[in-house]
């Protein structure tokens, strides 16, 4: 990859999963940006030359036809509906906070968006008025001044799994089932402060998950 750069500006380094740090925040997040980054290129079709290890060549992904159905795109002028939108991005992957400061998060403030995307190095922020989109533009994260007007701007996911509404409620149903056979092989062997933190810690999931939107 680094001799590669000597001779092509458009290459890039696709990154294996490491199963060793892949769930930590700061290298694993660092992980999903570059990989996103790489998928969005292939989305839009710029040229590019791709270096990864057999590793990374083995690790499954969603297919791109997938994650195109999945992109959202904020133009100027459009009508949107801000309840759908904050449940679409929470689908894709990104975390509803009160600030955005890192990538991968949205924030909700009245009739402003602001969503600092993984695949862009700062974020942007998308103002209505009432449901039309009037202006969209990228901002500094320290000082929040606008950097940039833009007429239109696309959303890549977050995450490299993609929930939507059918599958959550699916997964929902499978963790109430599971959970409702496992209390009742705990209450027959009388573990019933098993059973109530079973059950606190699954309420607690379902709040989360719930809360999200």
């Amino acid at each position: 990859y680094e001799d590669y750069k000597l001779y092509d500006k458009n290459v890039f380094l696709y990154p294996a999963k490491d199963i060793m740090f892949y769930s930590a925040d700061i290298h694993g997040n660092a992980i999903v940006k570059e990989r996103l980054r790489i998928l969005k290129r292939l989305i839009e079709k710029k040229a590019s030359t791709i270096v990864l290890s057999i590793d990374g060549g083995m690790d499954r992904v969603l297919p791109l036809e997938f994650l195109k159905k999945h992109i959202v795109s904020v133009a100027e002028g459009d009508i949107i509906d801000l309840e759908k939108l904050k449940m679409d991005m929470v689908h894709l992957g990104y975390e509803r906070c009160g600030q955005v400061e890192a990538p991968g998060q949205f924030a909700i403030r009245g009739g402003i968006m602001d969503v600092f995307s993984p695949t862009e190095e700062v974020p942007y922020r998308i103002e209505l008025w009432d449901d039309e989109v009037d202006t969209i533009r990228s901002f500094d994260v320290e000082s929040q001044r606008s950097i940039e007007n833009v007429k239109e701007f696309v959303i890549y996911p977050a995450s490299e799994i993609i929930m939507d509404e059918d599958t959550l409620e699916a997964g929902l149903k499978a963790i109430e089932k599971d959970k409702e056979s496992y209390v009742a092989n705990l209450r027959k062997e009388k573990k019933l402060e098993e059973v109530r933190r079973i059950k606190e810690i699954i309420e607690e999931f379902k709040d989360k998950v719930e809360a999200c939107g």
